[in-house]
């Protein structure tokens, strides 16, 4: 008897430890935002985004657009982010971080660099940026 419960408390420690917490699967979707842009890739970069993204006067049809056109006006993107602060609250998260982006169109090369908060909301299990780029 004493040894089922040991295995059985053992296999849910295990269990426990493999999860992945809130705050990396939020770093994983930063991560994967950084290889859409560097790779130029749309479909990538709008997995990070929900359908109810809204910030000022854009919605999900016209940041789709908008980094569309990016991506096409562009011959190389760079993009690098760090010292990330993610601070989750139930269902929604805020991320505030420092990046570089590097663009290149026709050989001429412009630099931006600062800082940017990203919002956060958890859909079902995934977590999507709704604000804030």
């Amino acid at each position: 008897m004493r040894r089922n419960l040991l295995c059985l408390l053992l296999i849910i420690s295990f269990f426990l430890a493999c999860q992945i917490s809130e705050e990396e699967k939020i770093h994983r979707v930063l991560n994967q935002r950084e290889e859409a842009f560097n790779k130029k890739d749309l479909t990538l970069y709008l997995s990070c985004i929900s359908k109810d993204y809204r910030d000022k006067d854009e919605d999900f049809s016209r940041l789709q657009s908008r980094i569309g056109g990016y991506f096409k006006t562009f011959d190389h993107i760079k993009y690098s982010s760090w010292d990330r602060s993610v601070e989750v609250e139930g269902e929604k998260a805020t991320v505030i971080q420092q990046f570089n982006l590097e663009v290149e169109r026709g050989g001429r090369r412009s630099l931006y660099f600062g800082k940017e908060a990203l919002y956060f909301k958890k859909e079902g299990r995934k977590w999507k940026i709704m604000k804030g780029l």
